[in-house]
């Protein structure tokens, strides 16, 4: 199992439970996007333990990238929006709990997701199933599509167009139609509030 976390201490934690079980271990870690894929490249784990945010970095980016290879991946994060869950599953993940859950439920997971099986909580699962039951039209965040999410993030963190650009190797143009589409989307009126 290959582990990828930002903050050392908790991916310490993570190691330690992970390992003091008698059928999972950990083959290694990994703080940013590019180390992990570099460790992945090497050890080839059968589970990808991520979170969703490594830094500036989004982690459905490590998703996409890993997914053609068929690991199974289960993503930790402390965002609760349900739009982040689908995003992930979506990118080609299994699995999508809550860094607050138990152990036992990380364990529980990472299990499931290693046999090939969907994980959720209970809660993200009868969301799911409410929106497939009863769709609606997608509204605010969740109306973004997986760039402008991108996007929209960085700009939350305070980089210019440039630096979007640079960061998500795209135009600047580019990036300036996604802003356009994201204040569209969220109804705002200027890019003030946008940020």
């Amino acid at each position: 199992m290959l582990v990828v976390e930002d903050h050392p201490m908790v991916r310490r934690g993570m190691r330690s439970l992970i390992d003091s079980t008698e059928d999972l271990i950990v083959c290694g870690e990994a703080a940013t996007v590019q180390a992990a894929l570099e460790t992945y490249e090497r050890e080839r784990p059968d589970v990808v333990c991520l979170d969703l945010m490594l830094g500036t970095a989004d982690g459905t980016e490590l998703i996409t990238a890993i997914r053609g290879v068929d690991p199974a991946i289960l993503v930790l994060s402390v965002k609760e929006e349900d739009s982040h869950a689908e995003r992930c599953l979506q990118a080609g993940a299994l699995g999508y709990s809550m860094k607050v859950e138990s152990n036992e439920h990380l364990l529980e997971g990472i299990r499931k997701v290693a046999t090939g099986q969907m994980f959720l909580s209970s809660r993200f699962a009868m969301s799911m199933l409410n929106r497939v039951h009863r769709p609606t039209t997608s509204r605010g965040v969740a109306a973004l599509t997986e760039r402008e999410l991108q996007v929209f993030q960085l700009v939350g963190l305070g980089m210019s167009t440039r630096q979007i650009a640079e960061r998500l190797r795209i135009g600047i143009k580019t990036v300036e139609t996604h802003r356009e589409s994201i204040k569209n989307k969220l109804g705002l009126e200027h890019g003030a509030a946008l940020v």
